[in-house]
């Protein structure tokens, strides 16, 4: 970067030559300089480390000529040489406003009443922990740019994927929709048509049969509430955010069953909304016998997978690369035959995908998906397949008939416990008619 005398003469004619930004450093004053944009906008700013040796930079308030910027900066460079951080101080007294994001969600959004009783609340408040909070938390919310949003997510989609991206995105999105009401007239959201794209796919896959076998023995291991969760998810064709937030009211008092409210499940917005009940098989009341249980205040926590017993598992993206990392360690023990297999089966279910073992496009939906398929397989009807997977029949019969199918589900649900645990062994396909199950 080039160093040379700063004088209003060269403020005044100083470009970016070319480049996006370009930064002219005081010869007189180490750490001052100039910086131009390429679209002609001029600020001061001075470049520093603090006491940790993080390098950090910060602009000089606006407005002001070269000479009062040089002595701005010439006092926060002296509060730099007594330990001092300058850019954390203004941090911290942006985010002591009344109006910044993070106070706003903290205090307002997430507390309504209407907020509240969503089933996606902790994965909310997670993402704006992880993904939105660091960039924007301290930032008043009438002067968030759109510029902003579109350089977190691009930021967020390099660092953590395009799903991790794509939620930031309608989280924050939804957010100013709430606020919107709640501002002054002239208030108008950086969020418009266009501000994002939401990346675009053939979403999660499902699972072949050998990988369905690795994922089970690594997930036995039970390390965490992360691997019960797992099995779980799998035996009971549930979205991520209905298994996770399990609580144990939610159980029937023989625990053989697991009805999700109506308030928590997928819908509840509109006139799908409904709850769904689940018959648990053997197999998945085995895992929930095996989830270890928290104590809070000296009793059991409501929550069933939970690491600590106040708040039920959170943190999906950092475990399932944990997870990942086991599967792939498991796979390399399994051998190139194995591995070969997977690829292959892959290739018939999805030709011209070129999809990997344990992949990218295998997700956490991924395990309701391959649920889906294996009652398929094990020839349960879609009617009653689809009513295992809470989804509402459409047109006039599913406004008029309602009926729970509690015994069809029950043997659809065991089926599938069934064909998981021969996959699981290693034994050759059986397929077991529906009428067969209920006999």
């Amino acid at each position: 970067m080039p160093t040379r005398s700063l004088d209003a003469r060269f403020v005044a004619t100083a470009t970016s030559a070319g480049k996006d930004r370009e930064f002219y450093w005081d010869a007189s004053l180490a750490g001052f300089g100039l910086m131009v944009t390429a679209k002609g906008a001029k600020s001061f700013v001075i470049q520093y480390r603090n006491a940790d040796g993080t390098s950090r930079r910060m602009t000089i308030n606006g407005g002001k000529s070269l000479a009062a910027a040089r002595r701005e900066a010439k006092r926060k460079l002296g509060d730099v040489a007594g330990g001092g951080d300058p850019l954390s101080d203004k941090q911290k007294q942006r985010g002591a406003r009344e109006d910044t994001l993070r106070r706003i969600v903290e205090t307002e959004y997430l507390v309504d009443d209407d907020v509240k009783k969503l089933r996606s609340l902790y994965e909310k408040k997670g993402t704006f922990e992880r993904y939105i909070f660091p960039t924007l938390g301290t930032r008043p919310v009438t002067e968030i740019k759109r510029s902003e949003i579109v350089r977190m997510l691009r930021h967020v989609k390099q660092k953590h994927g395009p799903g991790a991206a794509d939620m930031a995105f309608k989280v924050l999105s939804r957010f100013f929709t709430w606020y919107i009401p709640l501002a002054d007239d002239e208030f108008a959201s950086p969020i418009v048509r266009g501000t994002y794209s939401q990346s675009k796919g053939d979403g999660a896959r499902t699972l072949t049969d050998d990988e369905i076998r690795i994922l089970w023995k690594v997930a036995s291991e039970g390390r965490k509430a992360y691997d019960n969760f797992i099995r779980f998810t799998l035996l009971t064709a549930t979205r991520l955010s209905e298994a996770a937030q399990m609580t144990r009211g939610e159980l029937s008092p023989d625990a053989t069953e697991w009805t999700i409210p109506a308030h928590r499940y997928k819908g509840q917005d509109g006139k799908s909304a409904h709850a769904h009940l689940i018959p648990l098989s053997p197999l998945a009341r085995e895992v929930l016998a095996k989830t270890p249980v928290h104590l809070v205040g000296g009793k059991p926590s409501q929550w069933i997978f939970t690491n600590w017993g106040t708040r039920p598992i959170a943190g999906f993206t950092s475990s399932k690369t944990l997870f990942d990392r086991r599967l792939h360690a498991a796979l390399e023990k399994e051998g190139h035959a194995v591995r070969d297999r997977i690829i292959a089966d892959l290739n018939y279910r999805y030709p011209g995908k070129g999809y990997q073992p344990f992949d990218a496009k295998w997700r956490t939906h991924s395990l309701r998906k391959t649920a889906r398929t294996l009652l398929s397989r094990v020839k349960i009807d879609e009617r009653t397949a689809e009513k295992c997977l809470g989804h509402v029949t459409g047109g006039i019969v599913g406004k008029y008939d309602h009926h729970e199918h509690k015994s069809e589900k029950r043997a659809a649900f065991e089926a599938l416990a069934r064909e998981i645990e021969r996959i699981v062994e290693g034994k050759p396909a059986k397929i077991v008619p529906l009428s067969s199950v209920r006999a």
